[in-house]
């Protein structure tokens, strides 16, 4: 009797052990260079899940400064359309806060979606495109 409960014990912590990660997993982390820009986004979670997720946009360019902090951020995130499903595409300003961009993404639906970063800057207008998947 006494192995038994040992035993359950140790499967119990087991598994507590090995699902701890999960529920604390880094950000999710995204790159990628449109026009004179390099574009890094961060979602807090990884991978994004259902409700709201936050996300953190910098943005560089090649001069010295190297951090944009003077342009229109507008973030774009839909879902591939499906057959005989309505449209999934939302767009949600960012909020300069420091010298990076803020804004939430509210996902309602699990699968593939797509977020594009729209940056007007100057006159100039660029678009970085990254994809995930919502669990």
């Amino acid at each position: 009797m006494g192995y038994m409960i040992m035993k359950t014990w140790g499967i119990v912590i087991l598994a507590l052990l090995t699902g701890v990660p999960a529920a604390y997993s880094k950000d999710l982390e995204l790159t990628g260079k449109t026009g004179e820009f390099e574009v890094h986004l961060t979602i807090d979670r990884n991978p994004p899940i259902l409700g709201r997720n936050q996300m953190e946009i910098e943005i560089k360019d090649s001069t010295a400064s190297g951090r944009v902090t003077d342009a229109n951020v507008v973030v774009n995130y839909y879902m591939p359309p499906m057959p005989r499903m309505a449209p999934m595409n939302y767009t949600t300003n960012a909020e300069l806060k420091g010298d990076k961009y803020k804004a939430t993404m509210d996902l309602i639906m699990t699968g593939p979606w797509i977020i594009r970063v729209l940056i007007t800057r100057e006159g100039k207008r660029a678009t970085a495109k990254f994809n995930i998947d919502a669990q």
